[in-house]
């Protein structure tokens, strides 16, 4: 695309933004209201860059592959997950976990989800690891104990916590990341216009399901390592001159006009952003609180179940159901709607059902 040609009225097809008409054109930037109901400032290079490129969600990388090639990828040799970090929430030490395992595993129940009950559309690859998951004290939240069957025994691969409820989303799939230990997986998805990936708690049920470029819904809750009270940031910002223009053009009837020099704070922004060396479904959030739901004796802790606004589409919020323990929060008093929140967590997910058909 040449964007020297460019004027207000102008159609333009952005390749992975999408495409809209031109509202403003200045010397370094254009303006553009999107179809989804969105308005953008965009740099002229990077518009062209997008226009040229290949749009990442038109086709999923190995596209060309017959399934389950197509969709799973194994973990490398030294590929390296830390389950014991998500543990801190709960105990100081993970083998106080360990002194009532036995007990725990004797107590507990197979893991069901949505291929319990509504079956697969395929059999399992012969060569696939065969395991099962068990779950204590019960299917809504607890301890979940991943296992993989051999010929000749059953091992315990790991033990994570779970919490049944969270938020549901419409997700496009993109890769299933196999651990090792084949009972283990995390996926990668596309939520609205980012990329997000969570460690599967149901990946040995519902596997079979998976088709990389297909939507789902998915049930996602992010397990807080830390969560507190946002702390007030502030910061001095001069805008370019194509910014400080266009938002005078957009300007409403008795608004003050724009100027270049503006303070930006974090007050009810939406963040969710990946953890330098951490694992791929850890992120650090920032988000304003719309609802509190207090949880009892999960693994000890009591606790909030809280929804959170951690990204933005337009108009659309993205929610997210964050768990934060007693022992996780610093705050002195509970999370309140309306406050905004920040920490890290680790983002977890289940299959609910399927969108299109399969197999």
């Amino acid at each position: 695309m040449d964007t020297r040609n460019l004027v207000v009225g102008s159609r333009v097809d952005s390749g992975e933004l999408g495409t809209g008409t031109v509202t403003f054109v200045g010397a370094d930037r254009i303006g553009i209201a999107f179809d989804g109901g969105s308005e953008m400032l965009v740099h002229r290079e990077n518009l062209e860059r997008e226009a040229r490129a290949q749009p990442a969600s038109a086709a999923p990388p190995r596209t060309g592959l017959p399934w389950p090639a197509s969709t799973f990828v194994s973990d490398d040799d030294v590929a390296e997950h830390f389950l014991g970090s998500h543990w801190d929430p709960f105990v100081d030490d993970a083998s106080e976990l360990l002194k009532r395992l036995p007990q725990m595993l004797q107590e507990s129940e197979i893991q069901n989800g949505f291929a319990s009950v509504h079956g697969v559309p395929r059999r399992d690859p012969a060569d696939w690891v065969k395991g099962f998951t068990l779950v204590w004290p019960d299917a809504k939240q607890g301890l979940a104990a991943a296992s993989r069957i051999e010929p000749e025994r059953t091992l315990l691969i790991s033990l994570f916590p779970f919490f049944a409820l969270g938020s549901q989303h419409t997700l496009t799939l993109r890769e299933v990341r196999v651990w090792k230990s084949g009972v283990e997986a995390q996926v990668t998805a596309d939520w609205a216009r980012g990329e997000v990936t969570f460690f599967d708690t149901h990946f040995l049920i519902n596997r079979a399901w998976y088709d990389t470029g297909k939507p789902y819904d998915f049930i996602l809750a992010g397990l807080a390592y830390s969560a507190g009270p946002a702390h007030q940031r502030q910061w001095e910002i001069d805008r370019h001159p194509d910014e400080v223009a266009w938002l005078n053009q957009q300007r409403t009837p008795g608004e003050a006009p724009h100027e270049a020099r503006y303070t930006l704070g974090l007050d009810g922004a939406a963040v969710l952003l990946p953890v330098d060396d951490w694992d791929v479904d850890d992120f650090s959030f920032h988000a304003p609180v719309k609802s509190v739901t207090e949880f009892k004796d999960w693994l000890g802790q009591d606790g909030w179940r809280v929804r959170a606004t951690v990204m933005r589409m337009g108009d659309e919020d993205g929610d997210l159901d964050i768990l934060i323990t007693r022992r996780a929060w610093s705050g002195v008093a509970p999370p309140q709607v309306g406050h905004d929140i920040e920490g890290r967590l680790w983002l977890q997910g289940r299959l609910w059902t399927p969108l299109s058909k399969h197999g």
